[in-house]
């Protein structure tokens, strides 16, 4: 039920995504149709050229390949009669008011959807922008000329923390070509042009020796790599994005976000340094002479940062983390005379900041987080910060050691200057380790409507003037970041967790990018979630996850973030957890599974965390490739923490996956592990058997091994488990179960645990799938196979016996044109007359294949019974599971076929009978209903 607007508003913006989607595959599948077959013509005339050259003798490189005419394709795609959603909606049926068209950007944002395709949304007819956020990961500069059409922008928001060099190798140039894809507006030599490169490798890449009989024409847009196509450029995107705009934006735009940008990386790596930059050096505005003069970087504005001096009437600017140097800090301030927002912080190329007490009486807001700024000198940033009357928002903190030791003028002294920043509402000092306690209170005294204060990595106890209500200092809706050192060692209390997790929460929120705040504020909350059931679990999880989103490539991040979730997720505490909340959870950890193969501890803490029913059982995730991260941490490495929970995740996994998942997860290698895997806890739990037989008596002549009865742990059941759910209906792992000298080691197992009844019972039903293969039937005569079932079926519980009649129900019905072992048949009759139906299902089946051969073997009777007596078990059990199944392979009329033939039999049996009519009367509600259009009305 949909009880809130917000609610409404995502279904309607997912479905709208999910519309998009869809039209993009069909359209892009279109242009790779082009453009292959762009590139098939012109391999194959330039074949025809190569063999003209080797017929006449002809030395010459001249290129006589016809150059393409990109008109045909234009006039092709135009006659395709598309009737897509989004040229529907593109006609004006339903405009998008302001917030609407606003919430659909940023929701393709942040699911990574925004590319040239979807952009084409947004057209002036059916959206209106004021303010938007572009995320230009798969971004190319094709469609940046939308942004022509919305007059009216006001705030801009341009994300670059994707960078060019994060594409470097065949995974990420896959996973970057899956997003991306051209507007169904521009032109289709651009397209070929931008594109044309990306869409060849997707195609060929991995035919690596087709690539020397590519022609000439094209050859360089195969050759080169995806990452240095200039249309995906962040200096050709920023510069087709403002150029892009509406004139009148220029003046109407009040908000720009640019951080991360990288003004003068074409400056260092390119040869488009001249296209790039502008000498603004003293000497070039004066010279007459049009002679090239040398030039530093100092003298260097680019022209993307000259673009940006344009917004005259700009009042917020976030510059963050860019590379800009002291002199673009200069002419920004001195162009922008309206600032009163500037966020400069991780530009540690500034060292000078004297500039900013230009604007001493507007800047409101200011972000200095992880500045040089202990190389300003003479006045110092203290000196230079009390200037800033108006300031509201202050951060200066670091997290680099980076404090100013400035004897005459340090922080202190700047918190004790009478009068300083009284406007002041949120000030961060986290990471200034040369605060005093007496300075800070002093400040805290003269600043009662401070709103909120850091103090994280302070190393400086506070405790009376932030927490205790009776100090003069304290504040009840005052927020703060500490620094839990000193708390850690002391003995804690319930209410001191819970007091102290609000705290860490807040430090969470707010410096989830900051990696070295980030390590800290993890360790802490794994040290009080691992003794204290937290009051915040879905917070603290979906901050946690957000984290690891973030920071994808750190390891003491990743590593610190899956304990902290493994904490939170224990049981019972998973109950408490959604479903949606556990996919991702699942997702987070299967990412840093396929990221760090090779971290012992890390794939460690994803096993322990993933253990689970619940995780694995609820939500919906990527099973196989989940199953196979899985299994080769399992291959590399012995360290039983690592092979415990990874057996026991495989075993519930395996159930979800299909037969040819199956298949591909039990390779000949994997069954090679596994069965190593078995033999080294076989050697485990005899050891100990030895050790506990010592101890009871010292004197006792040592049992040997091959006489011990042992108890299977968790750890070898699992294992066996595994096993039996991967050879399930699937000959192919059967067979390699075989080759793998597997039946051997059963065969020894059934020795050691002839007592167990689990193991025995896990043993049996691996047996019962080899049976099920008619090829293999004869390997298992290697093991003496019809005594030891003929034991189970009379001396078993009824859950081994029920296997073992399977198998022998199959071994006999291969000798039904041969000499039949009655005595065989009279006990296993005898056997299954026994049987009590138990309430729960023994076996899970994929489908009923295995049985129905065994239901027309009316030559050997018994053999009927069996597999009238399984199907009865399995409906009357469980056959709301196999409901789709039993209408699929029509078992009902099956059913009712061979219930029919007993009847007509002179002496039909009438626990057949019984059986039969019980079947049918469970299976009615789920019998096909003969119609004429019974296809039409299955489809």
């Amino acid at each position: 039920m949909v009880d809130n607007p917000d609610k409404l508003c995502t279904i309607c913006l997912r479905k709208f995504a999910s519309l998009l989607k869809y039209d993009e595959l069909i359209w892009k599948k279109q242009i790779e149709q082009c453009i292959d077959q762009i590139y098939q013509e012109e391999k194959g005339q330039s074949t025809l050229n190569d063999q003209r050259k080797r017929k006449y003798h002809r030395t010459d490189e001249e290129n006589i390949t016809l150059p393409t005419n990109f008109s045909i394709y234009e006039a092709q795609f135009k006659s395709i009669n598309r009737s897509s959603f989004l040229e529907q909606f593109l006609r004006g049926i339903c405009p998008l008011n302001s917030i609407l068209s606003e919430r659909l950007a940023n929701y393709l944002v942040r699911h990574n959807q925004l590319n040239d395709f979807t952009l084409t949304f947004f057209s002036s007819d059916i959206t209106c922008l004021k303010r938007i956020v572009l995320n230009v990961k798969y971004l190319s500069r094709l469609q940046c000329h939308m942004l022509n059409q919305h007059p009216y922008l006001t705030e801009l928001k341009i994300i670059f923390k994707d960078t060019n060099s994060n594409r470097s190798n065949n995974t990420t140039n896959e996973l970057f070509y899956q997003h991306i894809c051209p507007s169904i507006n521009s032109k289709f030599e651009d397209i070929y042009t931008v594109y044309g490169s990306l869409i060849l490798h997707h195609l060929y890449c991995r035919l690596q020796t087709d690539s020397t009989r590519i022609s000439l024409s094209n050859r360089y847009l195969f050759q080169r790599s995806p990452t240095l196509s200039e249309g995906f450029s962040h200096q050709k995107l920023l510069n087709s994005i403002l150029n892009s705009l509406h004139p009148s934006t220029f003046e109407r735009l009040k908000i720009l976000n640019i951080a991360h940008y990288k003004f003068f990386a074409a400056y260092h790596s390119t040869g488009t340094r001249k296209h790039s930059l502008a000498d603004m050096s003293p000497l070039t505005k004066c010279s007459t002479n049009s002679a090239p003069i040398m030039t530093t970087t100092v003298n260097i504005l680019p022209i993307n940062f000259r673009l940006i001096l344009k917004f005259t009437n700009l009042t917020s600017l976030n510059i963050s983390n860019t590379d800009i140097k002291n002199h673009c800090l200069e002419n920004l301030i001195d162009s922008l005379e309206k600032l009163d927002t500037l966020d400069i912080s991780l530009c540690r190329s500034i060292t000078t900041f004297n500039c900013l007490l230009k604007l001493s009486n507007k800047l409101k807001w200011l972000n200095l987080y992880n500045c040089s700024l202990i190389y300003q000198k003479d006045p110092t940033i203290y000196q230079i910060l009390y200037e800033l009357k108006s300031l509201e928002y202050l951060d200066i903190s670091t997290d680099n050691n980076n404090s100013i030791n400035d004897k005459e003028y340090d922080i202190n002294k700047f918190l004790l200057e009478k009068n300083c920043l009284v406007n002041l509402k949120h000030l961060d000092l986290s990471g200034q380790q040369n605060i005093l306690s007496k300075s800070l209170y002093e400040f805290l005294l003269s600043h009662s409507n401070l709103q909120f204060l850091g103090l994280f990595l302070t190393h400086e106890k506070y405790w009376k003037c932030l927490f205790d209500s009776t100090d003069l200092c304290y504040s009840k809706s005052r927020q703060y970041t500490y620094d839990l050192h000193d708390i850690i060692p002391l003995i804690l209390t319930e209410d001191d967790f819970s007091f102290h997790e609000t705290y860490l929460i807040e430090s969470l929120k707010r410096y989830y990018e900051r990696a070295h705040f980030v390590q800290k504020i993890l360790y802490h909350i794994f040290f009080i979630t691992r003794s204290y059931q937290s009051k915040n679990q879905m917070i603290l999880i979906e901050l946690i996850l957000h984290t690891m989103s973030i920071h994808p490539t750190l390891q003491t991040v990743q590593m610190a973030s899956t304990a902290c979730i493994y904490n939170l997720t224990r049981t019972p505490l998973t109950e408490h957890i959604n479903v949606k909340c556990l996919g991702k959870i699942v997702q987070a950890i299967t990412n840093v599974m396929e990221l760090y193969p090779n971290q012992q501890q890390l794939q460690k803490n994803c096993l322990l965390t993933l253990c689970s029913d619940r995780i694995l059982h609820e939500p919906n995730f990527n099973f196989y490739l989940l199953a196979s991260l899985v299994m080769n941490t399992l291959q590399n490495y012995s360290d039983l923490a690592i092979v415990q929970p990874g057996v026991a995740i495989l075993a519930l996994l395996t159930t979800r996956l299909t037969i040819d998942e199956c298949t591909r997860l039990g390779s000949a290698t994997n069954l090679q592990r596994l069965s190593q895997l078995i033999e080294q806890q076989i050697d485990r739990l005899q050891t100990m058997h030895i050790s506990q037989n010592h101890q009871i008596n010292d004197t006792s002549d040592q049992e040997s091994n091959d006489h011990q009865q042992l108890t299977g742990d968790d750890t070898l059941r699992f294992c066996l488990s595994l096993l039996w759910n991967l050879t399930d209906e699937n000959p192919i792992v059967c067979e390699h179960f075989i080759h793998s000298m597997g039946l051997q080691l059963y065969q020894r197992l059934i020795h050691l645990f002839s007592s167990d009844t689990i193991v025995l019972t896990k043993i049996v039903g691996l047996l019962s799938n080899i049976s099920e293969v008619s090829h293999l039937r004869i390997y298992l005569y290697s093991i003496d196979i019809i005594t030891l079932m003929q034991r189970f079926l009379t001396d078993g519980i009824t859950d081994i016996a029920f296997s073992a009649g399977g198998i022998l129900a199959h071994l006999l019905f291969e000798q039904v044109n041969h000499e039949i072992n009655i005595e065989l048949c009279e006990n296993m009759r005898n056997a299954i007359l026994k049987w009590q139906n138990p309430d729960t299902n023994m076996v899970t089946y994929r489908s009923f294949k295995p049985f129905i051969p065994l239901l027309h073997c009316t030559q050997i009777p018994v053999v009927q019974l069996w597999a009238i007596w399984a199907i009865h078990h399995v409906c009357s059990t469980d056959r709301a599971r196999y409901s789709r199944i039993i209408r699929e392979e029509n078992l009902y009329d099956l059913i009712q076929k061979i219930s029919n033939d007993q009847i007509s039999f002179d002496q039909s049996d009438t626990f057949v009978n019984q059986l039969l009519n019980s079947i049918l009367h469970l299976l009615k509600p789920y019998r096909s209903k003969h119609h004429t259009n019974s296809s039409a009305v299955a489809s």
